[in-house]
């Protein structure tokens, strides 16, 4: 579902944001969300959302099963705002889908945000990542309390790559969702051309993050 200003100028509170959901952390906590949430619930499609090349391949079911060794296209990156949503630049092209995760748990993901194609050294991580987490827990990683061992690792693994997972963005760990701190220097490290995204962290009230998406075990 394409999403622009005219769509989200209705919902905006008088802080100027528009609430995707209640200000509570994590997948199991979101309780509140108004009506324009509700309808994109109901309209997102997936490969409809964004282009298929982008996404249709990593929420194939089985997809890790069928993938060849060279094989990258099972992450998916995008800019995003899970929470609260600030006016969005209109360089881009802003989507709202619903992506399951958290493994056996079937937990919905509701965000706003933009693809962006990572480099290739940091899509090879992430696929790494992913693969490594499908079935993780036993299918039941649902956050980063679940399994602290995965957590960790997850947490060593991206800071060697110089990318960081604050609180906000730890809030919405689970499997088949990967966050990063969506800092300019992360920018930067995960993507080629994002001059035009730098400032969107400075806002303390409507932080994006940067999420890397695959398929979830169930």
């Amino acid at each position: 579902m394409i999403i622009d200003e005219t769509a989200l100028a209705a919902y905006r509170d008088v802080d100027g944001l528009c609430h995707l959901r209640a200000d509570m952390p994590g997948p199991m906590l979101y309780t509140d969300y108004p009506a324009f949430a509700a309808r994109t619930k109901q309209q997102a499609d997936m490969p409809r959302v964004v282009p298929q090349s982008a996404l249709k391949p990593a929420f194939t079911h089985d997809h890790f099963s069928q993938l060849s060794d060279d094989d990258a296209m099972d992450v998916v990156a995008l800019v995003a705002f899970t929470t609260r949503i600030p006016h969005l630049p209109i360089t881009r092209a802003w989507v709202a889908l619903e992506h399951q995760c958290s493994g056996y748990l079937c937990h919905q993901l509701t965000l706003i945000g933009t693809v962006i194609e990572p480099k290739p050294a940091i899509k090879t991580a992430f696929r790494d990542i992913a693969r490594a987490n499908f079935f993780a827990f036993g299918g039941y990683f649902d956050g980063p309390d679940s399994d602290p061992e995965t957590t960790a690792q997850y947490v060593k693994t991206i800071q060697g790559l110089g990318l960081s997972c604050g609180p906000e963005a730890m809030n919405e760990l689970c499997e088949s969702v990967y966050p990063v701190d969506a800092t300019p220097e992360a920018l930067r490290i995960c993507f080629d051309d994002v001059s035009d995204l730098l400032y969107l962290p400075q806002d303390e009230r409507a932080k994006p993050l940067i999420l890397f998406l695959s398929s979830n075990s169930d």
